[in-house]
């Protein structure tokens, strides 16, 4: 099973996807990326809304030009609502704005993230597509950042699935935020995906070799079990493991840092006092 895993994640982990995005047929290439063979995934049958996903392939520089220094990778995401509220202008689209300027940044809507919880469709795609242009109409600049819609992306499902094969059950346990919803909708409603929330939120993360991770005051928790899994996984499959199996031995994934944004990392909810506006 340990071989299984492993040279799946070998896969996934090797070559981080660039994207590019085409909204109501009109494709607009993101990163430019040369070298490409795009691929198309829809978001449910019947959408005309989709996301073209490139691997980025090398390009070799010019004779005499001296290599672009690597930038660290920064990932976030938002989930979709349709509209802009606080929350997300403060705690995420604000900071992304600067990001941009400096990190190697990708920005995506968390739409799976969205369905751990009751939803109607037909509003779930709107707003899906709303919030693709909010982030457009903020100041997100697609020549400067990667955007696109995660269940897009199918590798975050497969690897989210391998993450939860070698995830302790008793790390998911632990979850605040699993434990105040679970209470709310009440222990026998709770559906299996809101506990285990936070792994896909760790493959979302550990999926592209992410450097640095925007992340709330109520996030940190989640972000801590992303760092124990890359961690954990790299301990049982990394090293000679993996480069009996071809790859190239050392850790399989990046060990990510918060980023802790200098406004929005704790924005309560103006409806209900107690309790924090969602971010990622």
């Amino acid at each position: 099973m340990a071989r299984a895993l492993l040279s799946q994640l070998l896969i996934l982990s090797d070559r981080p996807p660039r994207f590019s995005t085409s909204i109501i047929g009109r494709r607009r290439d993101l990163t430019r990326t040369r070298g490409a063979v795009p691929s198309r995934f829809p978001l449910l049958p019947g959408s005309d809304f989709r996301c073209n996903c490139t691997a980025s392939a090398p390009v070799a520089e010019a004779p005499g030009v001296s290599p672009s220094p690597i930038r660290k990778r920064v990932v976030s995401g938002v989930q979709p609502t349709g509209s802009v509220h606080l929350g997300n202008y403060l705690g995420a689209i604000k900071n992304w704005i600067l990001l941009q300027d400096t990190y190697d940044t990708l920005f995506f809507i968390v739409d799976l993230h969205a369905i751990t919880l009751p939803y109607d469709t037909p509003e779930l795609l709107k707003a899906t597509r709303s919030t693709a242009a909010i982030y457009l109409a903020c100041g997100v600049d697609p020549l400067k950042a990667s955007i696109f819609v995660q269940s897009h992306v199918r590798a975050h499902v497969e690897l989210m699935w391998l993450l939860s094969s070698a995830t302790p059950l008793g790390w998911l346990n632990r979850m605040i935020q699993f434990k105040e919803k679970s209470r709310k909708a009440g222990d026998e409603n709770v559906g299996v995906a809101l506990l285990t929330y936070p792994v896909l939120m760790a493959s979302d993360i550990l999926l592209y070799q992410t450097d640095l991770v925007p992340v709330g005051e109520d996030q940190k928790q989640h972000l801590e079990l992303t760092r124990e899994l890359a961690e954990r996984i790299n301990y049982l499959y990394g090293g000679r493991k993996w480069k009996k199996l071809g790859g190239r031995g050392g850790a399989l994934f990046k060990v990510p840092e918060a980023l802790i944004p200098p406004t929005g990392a704790r924005v309560m909810s103006l409806t209900d006092g107690l309790s924090k506006v969602k971010i990622f």
